[in-house]
């Protein structure tokens, strides 16, 4: 399967956050993005499937999006390759009866908890420089910036941001509601791919 450029963009406000299944279930086809089972809340972008943490990157619009998401700094993986870890990190971390949430400390009681949990931290510190590099760490002025660009400019999509990557906060909110545990959920009871390589890392140098 040839996946599709991930790219940071605002996205199309009246977009609707999932899909309803019909005929085949978009929770069990492939995201385009990152290869990886689509889940429940897929969405649908310019015609093309997306999971939850491919759609989050490319529609950061939602007054919910400084809960759902955080910026980090980090060249050496592609958006691609770090949706595909986080989301392994929230499906373990899920199976042990933990919390997602970034901001949550698990309750230790198996040693798997503290390394899920490093892991997220480790990748969270990577943010500490996205204000020196961007003027700020919210995505909803990241959000605002992309749409003053996009109403200057025709096309925004190729706009170089470096090493500039969403981290999933472990939250998704569909109408107020989080639902992001049952997405989840919906990950862990999918078969797994089979010939799955993963997303080409990050080839070029970004400094």
């Amino acid at each position: 399967m040839k996946l599709r450029p991930l790219q940071i963009m605002v996205g199309v406000p009246e977009a609707p956050r999932s899909v309803q299944a019909s005929g085949s279930d978009p929770a069990l086809s492939e995201c385009a993005f990152c290869g990886q089972r689509a889940g429940l809340r897929a969405m649908r972008l310019n015609g093309d499937l997306a999971c939850v943490l491919c759609g989050l990157v490319q529609s950061l619009h939602p007054p919910t999006i400084d809960a759902e998401i955080r910026l980090i700094w980090l060249p050496e993986m592609s958006q691609a390759a770090l949706n595909v870890l986080v989301r392994q990190i929230h499906i373990e971390l899920r199976a042990l009866g933990n919390s997602v949430n970034c901001d949550d400390v698990p309750k230790y009681g198996a040693e798997m908890r503290r390394i899920l949990y490093t892991a997220q931290q480790l990748l969270l510190q990577r943010g500490e420089t996205v204000p020196e590099r961007l003027g700020s760490s919210q995505p909803s002025d990241l959000a605002d910036a992309l749409t003053v660009l996009a109403s200057r400019h025709a096309n925004v999509q190729g706009l170089p941001l470096g090493g500039l990557r969403i981290f999933a906060a472990g939250r998704f909110f569909i109408d107020g509601a989080d639902v992001y545990d049952e997405v989840v959920d919906s990950w862990r009871e999918q078969p797994a791919l089979e010939n799955f390589s993963g997303p080409a890392p990050v080839t070029a140098e970004v400094t």
